[in-house]
């Protein structure tokens, strides 16, 4: 399935039907209900490959799902917890089949490759931006101090999503409170109907603002052009 249609659709807050499934994208307040430190671990994995639990094994001759070779070894507590994790973002319950050759969703029998696009769809709907430091030589203290100010905001969106045991990182509740004293349109009384797409696209939209705003000033007072990566706002977010 095209990425960018499911993006468009988690953006719109339509749910992805797949095979007959119906993929809802979760909000801020369902996944407040459940807990964000259950809604990453569910996250995590739905996103298990088969050679993230079975390390240094060669596949290339076994083109099966991971729970093919988990049911063919001692993984049945990792198999009520990944299928749990599913169930969780389908709304629906997901179980084995009594042959245990496929899948039971909704009472109707789908085979295990089925889990592979499933979370690809729920990966999508709850994508995170990954943040990667400019290379830069301030030319003086005035824009050596924009630039740390600029790093500073950049590195409090690092730590929520690298280091979430940090007591130096930002926590949900505060990235939702920025957004909701600086977004256009977003407050405190509807930021959590959003969905968790919809919050980080808004989220790092007004961090491209205000890193374009810092850039201009930075060249402004004698920055080097040539170390400053200037993007506008108003471009794809990365």
């Amino acid at each position: 399935m095209d990425k960018e249609y499911i993006k468009l659709k988690t953006l719109a807050n339509q749910p992805v039907v797949y095979e007959g499934l119906t993929i809802r994208p979760k909000t801020l307040n369902e996944i407040i209900d459940l807990g964000y430190d259950q809604f990453n671990q569910k996250l995590r994995l739905i996103s298990l490959n088969k050679e993230d639990v079975f390390a240094g094994v060669d596949f290339s001759e076994y083109n099966y799902p991971l729970i093919f070779f988990l049911l063919h070894t001692d993984g049945s507590d990792l198999i009520v917890e990944y299928l749990t994790s599913f169930s969780f973002f389908l709304g629906e319950e997901i179980s084995l089949s009594s042959a245990q050759d496929s899948l039971m969703i909704t009472e109707i029998k789908f085979p295990f490759e089925i889990l592979d696009q499933l979370a690809e769809i729920i990966k999508t709907q709850n994508c995170y931006v990954s943040e990667n430091d400019d290379d830069f030589n301030p030319l003086n203290d005035r824009v050596r101090a924009l630039r740390e100010k600029m790093l500073a905001r950049k590195n409090k969106l690092r730590k929520l999503k690298q280091d979430q045991d940090s007591e130096n990182g930002l926590s949900l509740q505060d990235l939702i409170s920025i957004l909701s004293s600086n977004g256009n349109g977003i407050n405190i009384f509807n930021v959590f109907d959003l969905n968790f797409f919809q919050f980080n696209d808004q989220f790092n939209r007004m961090r491209m603002i205000d890193e374009y705003e810092v850039n201009i000033q930075a060249l402004l007072h004698g920055a080097d052009s040539k170390n400053i990566k200037l993007t506008h706002w108003i471009s794809g977010v990365k």
